[in-house]
């Protein structure tokens, strides 16, 4: 296990139920079961101006993961966000040590 920050952008027109519904996805998604272990924090960032308009939006609601996942799973992770329609944009970068 090995640590690394996932940077998430979600459409920012989603209703809440539907963006708590998404975030819910990514959470187990990116730490499957238990998350009391302190294996994953999520910091809202909320609804921000992007620099240049991303599939034609112009904001995007921001979620900074800090989580600890095995480096196998790294390519599942990205492929999963990259075909989930509410995700605009993510980053998967591990952490200095």
């Amino acid at each position: 296990m090995r640590d690394y920050e996932v940077t998430v952008v979600i459409q920012p027109q989603l209703e809440d139920a539907e963006r708590n519904q998404v975030i819910e996805q990514l959470d187990n998604l990116l730490v499957p079961g238990s998350k009391e272990d302190g294996a994953l924090t999520a910091n809202h960032w909320g609804v921000r101006q992007l620099a240049y308009p991303i599939k034609k939006f112009q904001e995007g609601y921001y979620i900074l993961y800090e989580a600890k996942i095995d480096p196998s799973r790294i390519s599942d992770i990205e492929r999963s966000m990259q075909y989930n329609e509410d995700v605009i944009r993510y980053l998967v970068v591990r952490k200095g040590e």
